[in-house]
């Protein structure tokens, strides 16, 4: 497998695994660049993108928000993921 981007939809059981050891594995692979985890509780969507520094984060938590995924040159409005 050669991932480029990954999305995972927390839940509480496996939240702090998504967010430590299993996002530690994905880093492995050289060809992810964007690991996407998605709250199913509220309008959150927060996202990790590789560059060349190292790993940088951002979230938004707005139905407005509006996210660029440049390792699949897509976009996604928050309002449409919790629609």
């Amino acid at each position: 497998m050669n991932p480029v981007l990954v999305v995972e939809v927390l839940s509480p059981s496996t939240e702090a695994y998504d967010r430590g050891l299993k996002f530690a594995k994905y880093r492995l692979l050289p060809s992810l660049r964007t690991y996407v985890l998605v709250s199913q509780d509220r309008p959150l969507i927060e996202w990790y993108h590789r560059s060349a520094n190292g790993w940088l984060y951002q979230q938004a938590d707005t139905l407005s928000a509006d996210i660029a995924f440049e390792a699949l040159d897509c976009r996604l409005l928050l309002a449409e993921a919790y629609a």
